[in-house]
């Protein structure tokens, strides 16, 4: 019984590896059954006008959606499928001016696709993100690689930057839907962005992997090219897209909350319990030692 004690401290030691190791990975996989990831941002999209085969030169404001949500998660945690839906709104008309639509079976726990030639290709940054290079394929992205580009604080949040500009094949991702034609294509033919100006930006909290912002586009316009050649066969549109405004101050509010419940769960409350097994320890011994005097 004069030992009790050090069995307190032991067991809440123990308590303290079993919430890090077993039940915080559990509860904060990247993941959930039930995920819903949905963000807003503004910027371009203005399409070839149809008889004369010419981008505008005057712009069209334009909203863009995006929402992964998980459509099956029968296999969860091994793997669920997502419904990506990617979807460009007229400010002013709320005419749809593109959408893509894409089915991904992932890994939970990192957000990569889980099966396939394309195994570890990310569709959502994991937790812990590193300051390293990742291939994303998500949505109409195929592939990229998506190198860090270093740390830059926005609204008080320290993000990792992940950058890519170059070539990029969007033929897939002008396929249409039933709400948006597409662009179709003939053998022979694939969809680009002019001179390879194609760019993507990504700023992500890395401890809990979530996207505060981001800017994508292609201000030089997408066009169709003959493959063998590389002639330009016909124009496409011209877009960009960024996070900004009040879009922005409500996704750096959530992921501040997503932060804070994360580091709670895997951090914080272990801690705290190692903290309590500690002063068990150190009190019990106190007055044992006071006893003995």
């Amino acid at each position: 019984m004069k030992r009790s004690y050090i069995v307190a401290a032991v067991v809440l030691a123990g308590l303290a590896a079993v919430w890090h190791l077993v039940l915080a990975p559990h509860w904060t996989i990247r993941v959930p059954r039930n995920a819903v990831f949905a963000s807003k941002y503004f910027g371009t999209q203005t399409n070839a006008d149809p008889k004369t085969g010419v981008v505008p030169t005057q712009d069209v404001l334009t909203t863009f959606d995006r929402t992964i949500r998980v459509i099956d998660g029968t296999d969860w945690p091994r793997s669920v499928v997502v419904r990506d839906q990617h979807t460009a709104h007229g400010l002013k008309t709320g005419a749809i001016n593109f959408e893509f639509i894409a089915e991904e079976r992932i890994d939970p726990r990192t957000g990569a696709w889980a099966e396939g030639r394309h195994t570890g290709d990310i569709v959502v940054f994991p937790r812990n993100t590193q300051k390293r290079t990742y291939t994303m394929r998500s949505n109409y992205i195929p592939g990229l690689p998506l190198a860090f580009a270093g740390v830059d604080d926005i609204g008080g949040l320290d993000l990792y930057k992940f950058s890519y500009m170059g070539p990029i094949d969007l033929t897939a991702g002008y396929a249409g839907t039933p709400q948006s034609p597409g662009v179709k294509v003939l053998p022979g033919q694939n969809i680009g962005c002019a001179d390879d100006q194609f760019y993507l930006r990504i700023w992500v909290e890395p401890r809990t992997g979530n996207q505060v912002k981001l800017e994508e586009g292609c201000m030089s316009g997408d066009f169709i090219y003959d493959k063998s050649t590389g002639r330009r066969v016909a124009a496409v549109d011209r877009w960009n897209g960024v996070t900004t405004g009040a879009s922005l101050g409500a996704r750096i509010t959530e992921v501040y909350a997503a932060r804070r419940n994360y580091m709670w769960a895997s951090l914080y409350l272990p801690g705290l319990l190692l903290v309590a097994s500690a002063c068990v320890l150190g009190v019990g011994r106190s007055r044992r030692d006071g006893v003995a005097a």
